[in-house]
């Protein structure tokens, strides 16, 4: 886990942190690092603590949270430094994401029950209509599987308990940009294989044995199938979730990667 130190927020140059078997252990600092797919957050922090020899008296936190099934950069904040977290929240975000299209799923990422499937191969010209769409769009409906509080519980809660309100709740967005860098047919079989091995690193309770076997399922019945994944590069401001985007342009979320937190 490679370390970059944030101090120097206002100018942006960063400063590049010893390896963690060089440096004695952390005691505060605001830091740049990149989460793997299939960690959860407390896992992450959990790896951090351990690379950098910081003891469980130590205050860790983090700025801007990332799902179990996406990748890219985090803010970390040690000790002293935890007071600052309200400084790093609230900016943009740079990501490339790609979309699985025809498929539906609770969550919008692959980390879901499947909802509907449908063999379905937009064309250019029907993606860049859903851009508009999106491009067009302030307010967006939370995910059902996000800790957005309603009624004193996050929503996975409630969706969890078949409790979700009728009319869900909604983010103001900005999206700065958003593209589309290509597409590609691939086998279902394929691509939904990868995202397994990341859902059987994923800890804690996220439903991974019915999502597992519900995921094989669809592999029996439909594995041969070709299917269409596109890939986006989108800018958007905080609070926007990359699954909801992608549950618009007709799909789930195959893969999301956070690139950049700006102006960091």
């Amino acid at each position: 886990m490679s370390l970059n130190n944030t101090q120097n927020l206002q100018n942006s140059q960063l400063k590049a942190g010893l390896p963690a078997k060089h440096m004695q252990a952390l005691q505060s600092g605001v830091f740049r690092l990149d989460k793997n797919s299939g960690e959860t957050l407390a896992t992450f922090i959990e790896r951090f603590r351990k690379e950098n020899d910081i003891d469980q008296n130590t205050p860790v936190t983090y700025a801007g949270r990332l799902d179990p099934m996406a990748l890219g950069e985090m803010i970390v904040l040690v000790g002293e430094d935890c007071k600052r977290k309200d400084e790093f929240l609230g900016l943009d975000k740079t990501y490339e994401f790609e979309v699985l299209f025809g498929v539906k799923t609770d969550t919008f990422d692959m980390l879901g029950l499947i909802t509907d499937y449908e063999s379905y191969t937009p064309t250019k010209e029907e993606i860049f209509a859903k851009i508009e769409i999106i491009k067009n769009t302030k307010e967006f409906a939370y995910p059902p599987y996000s800790s957005k509080p309603v009624n004193g519980l996050p929503l996975f809660m409630h969706a969890k308990a078949g409790t979700l309100p009728k009319e869900m709740p909604k983010m103001y967005g900005e999206i700065h940009s958003i593209v589309l860098q290509n597409t590609r047919i691939v086998k279902i079989e394929e691509v939904v294989e990868k995202s397994l091995e990341i859902i059987k690193k994923v800890e804690g309770d996220f439903r991974q044995e019915e999502i597992l076997k519900g995921w094989q399922d669809f592999i029996k019945e439909h594995g041969q199938e070709k299917c269409l994944i596109g890939t986006f590069e989108a800018i958007v401001s905080s609070g926007v979730y990359i699954r909801t985007l992608a549950t618009i342009l007709g799909g789930v979320a195959y893969k999301i990667d956070r690139k950049k937190i700006i102006p960091l």
